[in-house]
């Protein structure tokens, strides 16, 4: 078998060293075949890199590299380009004199590889751009320019508006210049993980093709079912050998913990490669995406608003879903675009999407980090309350469950809380689902909306939430509207809770009330 690149993300080391590679130049192909300007949003560590890296030495005409891919094959012309490759993401981001010397000098870097010499005087960022593009253009006759993760240096610096502000600035500018250099450059790939082009940052660099949910390209980045089972069957059959594991048992786990992605209404899901190739390299399903680096802004925004996130109402508009800038970061499009949230489906009637967790990995370990961070709890502690949790409901000790839910929910700082009931709804499955329990929000039968169903080998309970009211009056809620009714039959026993949490300024309680059904 070839190794994993799974820390490698240049294709031409990929391929000088052997590592495996999922062809994805037939996407290449048609974007090269299709137009001259074009913008691809995905998650960090999604493949992006490996991407723009490969257009690189399409672009160079370094065809030796493509002999056995499928665009080796294609009648593709391999004009050589000049191209200027640019990484957003390397740029230090102290200040913006920092960033804009860094672009500064990676231009430099490249004029020297095509061995062109600047003059002294050429000391500003689109100077030195505009310069380089004419020199390429007069020493190859056409131009590419590639930047991946532009956005980069604005996602670090959001923790100080003013700052995140000069530095999309100063990035606008320079999208500003490589539109004036239009008649001379060919060809421009730009990647990010937010879509700053709604708010106007790539200065309408002329006839941009946004391709984030554009159908034919959907799986340009990630892999298929189809891929998986062609490329890397090999590794599943050596985990399922060595962890004496069925495949077809193994197969499926894998797909329950990394695929669910859909960038689009009607189309393949794909599995986060990164993950997936981490997880078949030491054959452990682990959290390896959201280990990686989960950004500051992100959490800094679901503390703020969390008590309103609605897992049964996250629709919104496609127009919505690109809506990212300075000081404008609703929530849903920030963790769709973030790889937190995925496309479910699409309503062609009210033109909304609805957008769910895209598989098992994203959603237990945001809700166990949610944990951490609105608890105060370091990961180990975390961990071990999470384990307790789910070892009390497994044995049917309510009570013990209860305390642990009190204790847990008393870590959270007063200033947090707020007075209404889907704050402690939403709470609440946050502790269960980062507890790994199956874990189902807002359960919907014919007489109503179940808050929570917990679902275990040998028992199901069914959680109605309240609020400064008694525990009694929640388990006559289950009672009265026959909520359990949509689980009889099964060979697992019911339990009705009851939960109550009372706030005070002083105080806080939770009580339960319950009842089981065999």
């Amino acid at each position: 078998m070839r190794k994993l690149p799974v820390d490698i993300s240049t294709f031409s080391r990929i391929k000088a060293l052997n590592y495996l590679y999922v062809d994805k130049t037939e996407y290449m192909y048609k974007i090269l075949t299709s137009g001259h300007r074009f913008f691809l949003s995905r998650p960090r560590r999604f493949g992006k890199s490996l991407l723009v890296s490969t257009f690189k030495e399409i672009l160079t005409a370094n065809r030796v590299l493509f002999d056995d891919l499928w665009i080796g094959s294609s009648d593709y012309n391999w004009q050589e380009y000049g191209v200027i490759s640019l990484d957003f993401s390397r740029l230090e981001i102290d200040n913006v004199e920092t960033m804009e010397n860094g672009l500064k000098y990676a231009l430099m870097q490249i004029a020297r590889v095509y061995n062109i010499i600047f003059t002294a005087s050429d000391n500003q960022l689109g100077l030195v751009l505009e310069n380089l593009v004419n020199a390429l253009s007069e020493k190859y006759g056409h131009v590419a320019i590639l930047i991946d993760e532009y956005d980069s240096p604005i996602l670090k610096t959001l923790y100080d508006k003013d700052l995140a502000q000069v530095v999309r600035n100063k990035i606008q500018q320079f999208f500003t210049t490589i539109k004036s250099l239009d008649a001379q450059v060919q060809f421009v790939f730009i990647t990010g993980v937010s879509s700053f082009a709604k708010a106007g940052l790539f200065s309408g660099i002329n006839n941009l093709q946004v391709l984030t949910l554009n159908k034919q390209f959907s799986g340009i980045c990630g892999y298929s079912d189809k891929e998986v089972d062609h490329y890397f069957n090999e590794y599943i059959c050596a985990w399922s050998k060595e962890e004496n594991i069925p495949y077809d048992t193994l197969r499926q786990q894998i797909k329950i913990w990394y695929n669910g992605y859909r960038f689009g209404d009607n189309v393949v899901a794909v599995y986060n490669p990164f993950s997936l190739m981490n997880a078949l390299h030491v054959q452990e399903f682990k959290n390896f995406w959201f280990q990686s680096g989960t950004p500051t802004f992100l959490i800094e925004v679901l503390k703020k608003e969390y008590a309103t996130f609605d897992p049964e109402k996250l629709k919104i508009s496609e127009d919505s879903l690109g809506i990212f800038d300075v000081g404008v970061t609703p929530l849903l499009s920030l963790m769709f675009q973030a790889g937190y949230l995925t496309i479910s489906s699409y309503n062609p009637n009210s033109r909304l999407y609805t957008l769910d967790y895209p598989n098992a990995e994203v959603r237990i370990s945001l809700q166990k980090y949610l944990l951490e961070v609105f608890a105060y709890l370091d990961p180990v502690q975390a961990e071990q309350m999470s384990l307790e949790l789910q070892e009390a409901f497994e044995d049917e000790n309510i009570e013990d469950a209860v305390e642990l839910i009190q204790r847990l929910f008393a870590h959270v700082p007063y200033q947090l809380h707020s007075k209404e009931e889907k704050f402690y709804h939403a709470l609440l499955m946050m502790v269960c689902i980062g507890a790994g329990i199956k874990t189902q929000s807002e359960y919907s039968t014919s007489h109503g909306r179940i808050d929570l169903v917990l679902e275990f080998p040998k028992i199901i309970y069914i959680i109605e939430v309240k609020f400064n009211q008694s525990a009694d009056i929640a388990l006559a809620q289950i009672e009265e509207r026959r909520y359990y009714e949509r689980f009889l039959g099964q060979e697992r026993q019911l339990m009705l809770i009851g939960l109550s949490f009372t706030r005070e300024p002083h105080n806080f309680t939770v009580t339960y009330a319950s009842k089981k059904i065999s």
